[in-house]
């Protein structure tokens, strides 16, 4: 079984739920913040490497992660007593029993109720507020399909660098985000049919004439580019893929990437175990940083940061992650994590890891508060040239 999730989201979706937030209110400020137990200030100092953007503490898990981990203890506790013990967390998916079982290995008194809202996860948080329903403990996103979110004030504001996590992990995010995991688009490669470059542009060359997909909804594979030589470019590239007879728009680009037909698959990481198949990044390709955080309208703000903290750290959960089929998703942890959790992946976890890192070490075009706008304008002149 396959837990799988898709956070990186769509920026049609980002623009929609703008639209549906103005109509809104502002949610209420958030509860009182929690306070950690005692002084997480304990934590050792981040032995910093830098991969791209990001700073890697190498001895996360030697220095830093027991402060953090006493931290959760008293997290525990708290969201135990609170609404009776009960954490909801919705997503694009919902969790599986598995990941509730390994959660509840450590925390067996907090009952998870969960669901998977896909393309209606914003507005159902949203409307949960309106209306005065539970709402979900958790949120999370990348930068750019948090937006709205973030403009309306739907991250609470926990102060992560209390409760021990490095002030290094939390430069790239806005107030309350905790980053938990990369993604980004990458290309997907048949490598019994074909070579791919190691630009897009590249595949403009004639050997690459009607062996090329993308998805409808996946515009912002080309993002990067623009972003990096200006949306003109950018547009001018995705019109010669399509006239040229290169890029082909495919709803279902696993089938005849698996078989040969269409050997390049442009989309994000790979879930296919046909071992012909491998993943590359390229050259502008956008790769960012996810976060998780906790909803201003929380009931059991304990038990979000406890899930929060666990599923973006916690290093037997990460190793399931990194080495059992079941446990893999769409994401790979944290960059900003020692190099010891990469190096133990396996299969498929191994492929994306290592080409997710590639990419990030290879790029300084990473999305930020501050070029957010830049990105979401970037996005949707590409779905405009690619669909228009």
């Amino acid at each position: 079984m396959k837990s799988s999730t898709a956070r990186s989201g769509l920026i049609a979706l980002a623009a929609s739920g703008m639209l549906l937030l103005s109509s809104c209110s502002t949610p209420s400020g958030a509860s009182e913040p929690i306070e950690p137990s005692g002084d997480a200030a304990q934590a050792g100092a981040c032995d910093a490497v830098e991969v791209g953007p990001v700073t890697r503490c190498e001895n996360f898990y030697e220095d830093i992660w027991p402060a953090i981990d006493e931290q959760m203890d008293a997290l525990y506790e708290q969201a135990k007593e609170t609404d009776g013990g009960r954490l909801v967390i919705w997503d694009w998916y919902e969790l599986s029993p598995e990941v509730i079982a390994e959660f509840n290995k450590s925390y067996p008194d907090l009952k998870i109720e969960t669901q998977g809202l896909t393309y209606n996860l914003s507005s159902a948080i949203i409307s949960a507020k309106a209306t005065g329903a539970r709402n979900t403990d958790v949120i999370s996103g990348s930068i750019v399909s948090s937006a709205a979110m973030t403009d309306e004030g739907y991250w609470a504001d926990v102060d992560w660098a209390k409760f021990g996590v490095p002030e290094e992990f939390l430069t790239l995010g806005s107030t309350g985000m905790l980053p938990d995991s990369i993604n980004g688009s990458l290309m997907q490669v048949n490598t019994e049919k074909i070579e791919a470059p190691a630009t897009l542009e590249g595949l403009l060359d004639p050997q690459y004439t009607g062996k090329v997909s993308v998805a409808s909804y996946n515009a912002n594979v080309f993002s990067g580019v623009g972003m990096a030589d200006g949306e003109e470019a950018m547009v001018d590239l995705i019109g010669e893929l399509k006239s040229s007879g290169t890029l082909q728009v495919l709803e279902d680009q696993d089938s005849p990437l698996s078989n040969g037909d269409v050997p390049i698959a442009l989309g994000q990481t790979l879930f296919n175990p046909n071992p012909a198949l491998t993943v590359q990044p390229y050259e502008n390709g956008p790769v960012f940083a996810q976060f998780s955080g906790v909803n201003v309208d929380a009931k059991n703000q304990a038990g979000g940061m406890l899930w929060v903290l666990w599923n973006a750290f916690n290093p037997e959960w990460l190793n399931l992650r990194m080495t059992d089929e079941q446990f893999s998703t769409t994401q790979v942890p944290y960059a900003g994590l020692p190099s010891s959790v990469f190096e133990e992946a396996t299969g498929l976890m191994k492929t994306n890891a290592d080409a997710l890192l590639e990419g990030l070490e290879g790029t300084t075009n990473i999305e930020s508060p501050e070029n957010r706008d830049d990105w979401i304008a970037m996005i949707n002149a590409a779905d405009a040239a690619l669909n228009g």
